[in-house]
């Protein structure tokens, strides 16, 4: 099986994106908010996407950026 990758800057794949990336991160940081996750997603998803060249990076570099966010939050708490 060969699947596609969703395009990044697609209107109707980006709240599915973005959806799972807060999901992923929620499972991964204890005691995370959730609702804060996803304010953090947004943000650092939509920057990426005003200058992005390749937008199959986006998904990661907004996962990797918003993850460290919340672990530091998470160890200052």
């Amino acid at each position: 099986m060969n699947l596609k990758p969703l395009d990044a800057g697609d209107p109707a794949n980006k709240q599915q994106i973005k959806a799972s990336i807060t999901d992923a991160i929620a499972k991964q940081v204890t005691g995370s908010d959730h609702d804060e996750i996803a304010r953090r997603v947004e943000i650092q998803y939509e920057r990426l996407l005003v200058g992005a060249a390749v937008m199959t990076m986006i998904p990661s570099l907004t996962a990797g950026y918003v993850r460290r966010e919340m672990v530091a939050l998470a160890e200052l708490r």
